[in-house]
Order: structure tokens, then sequence, then C-alpha cells
């Protein structure tokens, strides 16, 4: 009788679980309007020899009348490249923090370019950065 009493109450247990599972994957699966993405392409380049430096003190630049472009960097796991992507621009007359520098090879197509990654934004043309504190013009 006792086990008789505990299978009883197993089971009055898991009825309510059995009927719930199927209404809430029901739910679960409404169909969403979702939007595709155009992903953006990027460029690659390829990393040169010691081409990547890390500053163990971050070195003070700034940028003047232009607005340079800001890259989000991708490097590869098993090849020296990198692939930059556009995500926007940083501020005329400001002073950034840079804290790593990446050069890449020339190739037949493109001329070897520097990169400094500005702490908190991403990676700049290093030609588009002046080195030193910003200072206002009188």
């Amino acid at each position: 009788m006792k086990k008789f009493a505990t299978v009883i109450t197993a089971v009055s247990l898991a009825l309510p679980l059995a009927f719930a599972a199927p209404l809430a994957a029901n739910a679960a699966t409404k169909p969403v309007a979702t939007k595709t993405v155009k992903a953006a392409k990027g460029t690659t380049y390829t990393i040169a020899n010691k081409g990547a430096q890390f500053f163990s003190k971050a070195k003070t630049y700034h940028t003047k009348d232009a607005s340079p472009a800001v890259y989000k960097g991708l490097v590869y796991a098993d090849a020296p490249k990198v692939t930059f992507t556009k995500k926007g621009n940083l501020k005329s007359g400001t002073t950034y923090k840079v804290t790593r520098s990446l050069k890449t090879a020339a190739t037949k197509t493109t001329k070897a370019k520097t990169f400094f990654y500005v702490k908190g934004q991403g990676w700049v043309l290093a030609s588009a950065l002046t080195k030193g504190p910003f200072q206002q013009a009188d």
C-alpha cells in the first residue's frame, strides 16, 4: 500500500509537467519577423614580419581638423592576416591614447600601412594621428 501511494503521488506531481511542456514549446515557437543585416565588407591585409607592437605605457596622439575613420579589426588565428571594417569616425581636435601598433606588408596593389589601436575606439590609420596631446590654436 505504501508503494502504491508513492506511485500515485509521483504521477500526480508529474502530470501537470506533462501537459505544460507542449504548451510552453508552442508558445516559444511563434514566428518572429527578423531583419536581415547585410554584412559590411572589410579590407584584408597581411601583417608584416614583427609588425605587431604592444606599448607597455599608452602613447598620446591627437587628431587635427579631420575626423579619421575608425576600424574594427579581426586578426586571423591561423594566418598572419587582419581584416579591417569601418565602424565610425574619431572626433577632430581630440587627444587619444594609443596602446598597440600594427604594420601591414606591401603588396602589388597596396602600400604598407601602419594602424594604431586607439583605446576605447578601435583601429585608426597612423597617418591620420599626430603625436602628442591636442593644443588649441590661438
